[in-house]
């Protein structure tokens, strides 16, 4: 079995798992069959190149799903089911397989022992790794889990000759690394971070599948050698949650170097979940001078998953995504501009508010320097999101301070004009629509005509 069919077999694996949680089922085992033959009344009936998921459901019965791996004009693939049998071997098919094998019954252990024992056909198989302790109650369950998996990874190294001695493992459940450190991370792989007390330094570790000689996946975790290990940092960086809705500075606990000269893994803790280790990637860029001292550090989160979170906490917004890895562009050293426009803005408030208060740039609550205006308030009042602000102020030569400044005396003298008091008039125009500050004056003074007017515009 070559490795794009391997990795795609992990792919359908694991996209069925998550698939079918909302029902309650699991998924036993993941067949890939190079050829799968069932005889009919009309002859033998020839599947090819096709997957077959058993699966257990809420009920405890198993089912069989026949799935096909389809790809469309534009390169993308998805998974498509097109027969289905239930514990009874009953099935259930599409029009294109249903002139074939009717509405009757199949004999479920006769085929697939009759097709596994044919040389040749049967390309490779997962197994669900049976649970070696049935009395767990569901509150330890992540827990227990997340135990099991730091022992198998110590177990793995172990067998490959490094006694790293981990703990802290936690599992990486974010699917879009590879956008922004492709030499370092592959989307269709499996990592972890973890602490090493051998090495006194975090780690990244990857999860490594290959078939074994009774055509059974085999899984085993590996350093990865695209990260370097790295001792205690006192760099600071540019830290953006995941929707750009908070912007803050903070030194992260380590700081690892890897095999992309602009690009490094930072490693914080979480104060706010119960000290969590947290893991960030991180673009370094030169402002000012090309000096080590004069490089900025810009972070963006990862998802990890969390206990009781099956899908991980800290995944990007889609939007935010977009912005950084395909719409911002990218500099010579192939860091995101958007990531220079922001270290840039960032620094430039830091300066002007003469010091940040726990390490907060901007948030929803957060004033800006020289005004009574959260970044919140102008953020409503502009359409622009406070990380699109922070941009602002690293690309234009106009301050949001001066912005800032400038839209609250045109808020006092609206206010004025409207017999309103300031907050009052700040209310109406955050609600007002509007593509600009204009628009959503205009709109907002027109709402608050009509509620002083009444509804229907007569005057007294």
């Amino acid at each position: 079995m070559d490795n794009e069919k391997l990795k795609e077999l992990v792919n359908v694996d694991l996209s069925v798992k998550q698939a079918i949680q909302e029902k309650e089922s699991t998924v036993v085992e993941t067949r890939y069959y190079k050829e799968f033959v069932i005889n009919t009344e009309m002859g033998p009936l020839i599947l090819e190149d096709m997957y077959i998921t058993i699966e257990r459901n809420k009920e405890g019965d198993m089912e069989y799903h026949f799935r096909w791996v389809q790809e469309n004009e534009n390169g993308e693939k998805t998974i498509e089911e097109k027969i289905a049998l239930d514990k009874d071997g009953n099935i259930f098919c599409i029009d294109g397989f249903k002139e074939v094998l009717g509405d009757g019954t199949l004999d479920v252990d006769s085929i697939f022992s009759e097709n596994d024992k044919e040389k040749g056909r049967l390309g490779g198989i997962i197994r669900e790794e049976k649970n070696k302790d049935k009395a767990v109650d569901d509150k330890q369950e992540p827990k227990q889990e997340k135990d099991d998996d730091e022992k198998k990874a110590e177990q793995d190294l172990t067998e490959q000759g490094q006694d790293l001695r981990i703990t802290n493992f936690r599992k990486i459940t974010d699917k879009h690394l590879e956008e922004r450190m492709p030499e370092v991370f592959n989307n269709d792989s499996e990592y972890a971070m973890a602490y090493s007390e051998t090495l006194g330094s975090f780690v990244i570790l990857q999860k490594h599948y290959q078939m074994n000689e009774n055509g059974e996946l085999s899984e085993k975790w590996e350093l990865n050698e695209n990260v370097q290990t790295a001792g205690t940092n006192y760099e600071p960086i540019i830290s953006i949650n995941e929707n750009g809705e908070r912007i803050e500075q903070k030194v992260p606990l380590a700081l690892l170097k890897t095999s992309e000269n602009n690009k490094e893994i930072a490693i914080t803790l979480d104060a706010k979940n119960y000290g969590e280790l947290d893991m960030e990637t991180v673009e370094v860029m030169p402002c000012g001078n090309d000096t080590i001292h004069d490089q900025k550090r810009v972070a963006r989160p990862v998802g990890m998953k969390a206990e009781g979170n099956l899908q991980g906490d800290g995944v990007e917004s889609m939007r935010q995504r977009y912005d950084f890895d395909y719409d911002s562009g990218k500099d010579f050293n192939g860091t995101s501009n958007k990531a220079h426009a922001i270290a840039h803005g960032a620094t430039e408030i830091m300066e002007e508010s003469g010091g940040i208060e726990n390490g907060v740039i901007a948030d929803e609550e957060q004033e800006i320097p020289g005004t009574n205006l959260t970044f919140g308030d102008l953020s409503k009042i502009t359409g622009m999101t406070i990380q699109e602000l922070i941009e602002h102020e690293g690309r234009e030569d106009v301050s949001i301070m001066d912005i800032a400044q400038d839209i609250e005396e045109k808020i006092k003298e609206e206010a004025e004009a409207n017999k309103m008091s300031v907050e009052g008039y700040k209310k109406e125009l955050k609600k007002a629509p509007g593509k600009n500050l204009k628009e959503k004056m205009e709109n907002a003074n027109e709402a608050i005509q009509e509620q002083y007017m009444g509804s229907s515009g007569r005057s007294f």
